[in-house]
């Protein structure tokens, strides 16, 4: 019976909230968050406890040796610095280096491919179009109320286009469900052109975003390489520094090979 008990559907037991006169005073503390309160509160009680008892029975001779190299300023205790024991070989900096090297290079190396392939996908034009469309009118006083989609006779979200852009008639023969040779935008709504729209600059974002982190991984890579050379052998002086983002120009002696 026991378990036929347990397998029927109980009462969902419902908490009571806040009163509207005391909302003010935030929500109605439960006892399970008086439990959590109280134990956060004995919690911290006791560590106060246990740090006056050792302030109290603190022997002022006693003496360890990690003592040496510490020290305490103004009442605050100050450890220094072991230098001599966590200090890193020349080599193992190279080492070092050089892995940082080959990380930022295969970063590089992902951001470039994902750029090409961006492109090409966007048939980003670099370079400004040196063809123009000009409309002439007859009368000046038709340029000011002049409207490109109605003049091309399209829809106004394509009206700034050069390519595929075709006609309102197109688009009322879609509507209608007939089924001609139109271009590719003709299938298309006005709100389906806008989300592709949207798409379209937020790639153009994307690969803005890409590019810029090449560049700044370009900069770095150069940085990290003077960084390995000079830590190199050969004596070098400095003969410009490091301006803009640019790393540090320096200048080896010519060593005869023999």
């Amino acid at each position: 019976m026991a378990s036929l008990r347990n397998a029927l559907p109980r009462r969902t037991h419902r908490e009571r909230s806040q009163v509207a006169s005391r909302a003010h005073l935030g929500l109605l503390e439960k006892k399970k968050d008086y439990v959590e309160r109280a134990r956060d509160f004995q919690r911290k009680t006791g560590k106060i406890k246990n740090l006056r008892k050792k302030a109290r029975e603190r022997n002022p001779d006693e003496f360890y040796f990690g003592m040496v190299n510490q020290k305490t300023k103004d009442g605050v205790h100050v450890a220094e610095r072991n230098d001599g024991a966590d200090k890193l070989s020349h080599d193992d900096i190279l080492l070092m280096k050089s892995q940082d090297l080959g990380y930022l290079s295969m970063k590089k190396a992902v951001d470039d491919r994902k750029s090409e392939r961006l492109q090409s996908g966007l048939h980003m034009l670099l370079d400004k179009p040196l063809n123009q469309h000009t409309v002439f009118l007859d009368k000046s006083k038709d340029v000011e109320t002049f409207d490109a989609a109605e003049h091309f006779d399209t829809m106004p979200e394509l009206a700034g286009r050069a390519f595929n852009r075709p006609r309102r008639k197109a688009f009322e023969a879609d509507k209608e469900g007939s089924i001609a040779s139109t271009p590719v935008m003709t299938s298309t709504s006005s709100k389906q052109y806008k989300k592709i729209m949207k798409s379209k600059d937020k790639a153009y974002e994307d690969l803005a975003e890409r590019l810029e982190r090449s560049e700044k991984l370009r900069k770095l890579i150069q940085r990290k390489e003077v960084e390995k050379k000079v830590m190199g052998k050969g004596r070098k002086r400095k003969v410009e520094g490091s301006s803009s983002g640019a790393p540090p120009v320096y200048k080896w002696k010519r060593k005869r090979a023999r």
